[in-house]
């Protein structure tokens, strides 16, 4: 930039660089990010949705079960009911629906930073720019400033353009990785309990009727099946939890703080000329 003047040829290059730099961010690395992301926050949507839709279906299931009651006659009457004995499962499988649904909005909410991110493009950058021409029509003390905040304005548009596409992409490696296999067994106990707590209530009893004649015992013996397909479920509905947790909730928004970390430190004004 010989041909510029002396004053003019810093910004001149700056100015270049960024350009340069953006580019090579929107035209190379911003699709390939923007695919990955996409299609891990679109893989974790529906398979959030499937997990929400087979927590109410177990939900359904044990509220059933809780109804239950056998009716007798004897004397003046009455009925036995398996009782509020499955209310802190049913407990713990509501608080793992609201989860569920507090994770779509996460998700949400990334996907639409995403978008937004994308649409605005270039114009990201433009602020980065407007610095640089500020810092050519000032001199001293303002020149600085004005270089300082165009390498800091710059750092944040190329933060807000990447960082949630190359969030999800790192969180996808991450997840399946160390979370999958978790996930694909608590998943599977989830829908087997559902399936076994239905074949428990439509069941009949096997022995003959005047060894039925028992209520205690006739609702004794459903509760015993009920309680046997609620065995293992709890654990894994607290596996899920921790797998919906840090999917869809820690580690984006640690992921994302480690890349603000990252470009803070990388475009600083402390960091370079």
């Amino acid at each position: 930039l010989f041909f510029l003047p002396q004053s003019l040829r810093e910004l001149a290059a700056r100015a270049v660089l960024q350009v340069l730099a953006a580019a090579v961010a929107l035209v190379i690395v911003a699709p390939l990010a923007d695919s990955r992301g996409e299609a891990y926050l679109a893989a974790t949507f529906a398979r959030t949705l499937a997990a929400l839709a087979a927590t109410r279906g177990l939900d359904s299931a044990i509220s059933l079960a809780q109804s239950s009651e056998v009716s007798f006659s004897f004397g003046p009457g009455g009925s036995l009911g398996i009782g509020q004995a499955l209310d802190p499962v049913n407990d713990l499988v509501e608080q793992y629906g609201a989860l569920l649904l507090t994770s779509t909005t996460a998700l949400g909410v990334q996907r639409l930073g995403m978008q937004i991110g994308r649409a605005l493009g270039w114009w990201l950058f433009v602020p980065a720019l407007a610095a640089l021409a500020v810092a050519a029509a000032c001199g001293g003390r303002g020149r600085v400033t004005a270089l300082g905040w165009s390498r800091r304005l710059f750092g944040l548009a190329v933060f807000a353009r990447l960082a949630l596409p190359a969030a999800g992409w790192i969180d996808s490696w991450v997840a399946a990785r160390f979370l999958e296999s978790n996930y694909q067994q608590a998943a599977a106990v989830v829908t087997s309990t559902t399936e076994k707590i239905e074949e428990a209530e439509a069941a009949d009893d096997p022995r003959p009727w005047y060894e039925r004649y028992n209520p205690v015992d006739a609702i004794g013996d459903r509760a015993r099946r009920i309680y046997d397909a609620l065995a293992a479920v709890g654990e894994s509905i607290v596996n899920l939890t921790i797998y919906f947790t840090i999917s869809t909730i820690v580690l984006p928004l640690g992921t994302l703080w480690l890349l603000s970390r990252l470009s803070g430190v990388f475009f600083s004004p402390r960091s370079g000329p």
